[in-house]
């Protein structure tokens, strides 16, 4: 038999895959996109806004509790006010700006905050001595005690109402 008279045929592929319609995974992934995309603006638009949360609420919190524990031992007292401003200032300016100050600088920061023009002198200024000697003198010593904690609550007061970067 001659291959001519045959009866084969050409090779027939079959009709490429369409575009459209998409198939259901992608309908799902795009019904997925849509949802998250939808839960994702409906969550930036509830958020509360962007500015520096108040650290001064917490701080008098705890201020008041130094005050309750340290009340009949003015030296800790002391000491733990020094703590807390540190603390608070090292949240308020940042650890690189607050943490390595000592003595002058850190009295200057402190007075940077201060409330002026009510009649006091700035709280590094006033508490220089108590704020940097006391707690590494013998018991004894005079101490301001509720003046000086009157003004590092004021001081707490002053910067949760003023606005910081």
């Amino acid at each position: 038999m001659n291959p001519d008279e045959l009866p084969l045929r050409d090779i027939h592929l079959p009709a490429e895959v369409g575009f459209w319609p998409p198939a259901p995974g992608w309908w799902l992934l795009l019904l997925a996109t849509l949802l998250l995309s939808f839960l994702l603006l409906r969550w930036l638009w509830r958020r509360p806004s962007t500015a520096k949360p108040s650290i001064a609420s917490p701080a008098l919190q705890e201020l008041n509790r130094i005050e309750r524990q340290y009340r009949d031992d003015p030296h800790s007292l002391v000491s733990e006010l020094s703590v807390l401003l540190r603390r608070v200032a090292m949240s308020q300016y940042g650890r690189e700006q607050a943490a390595g100050l000592t003595g002058d600088a850190w009295l200057q920061l402190l007075d940077n905050e201060t409330v002026q023009g009510q009649g006091s002198a700035a709280l590094g200024q006033r508490f220089k001595r108590t704020l940097t000697e006391m707690p590494y003198r013998r018991p004894g010593d005079d101490l301001e005690v509720d003046a000086l904690l009157r003004e590092v609550r004021r001081w707490l007061q002053h910067l949760q109402e003023s606005p910081h970067v």
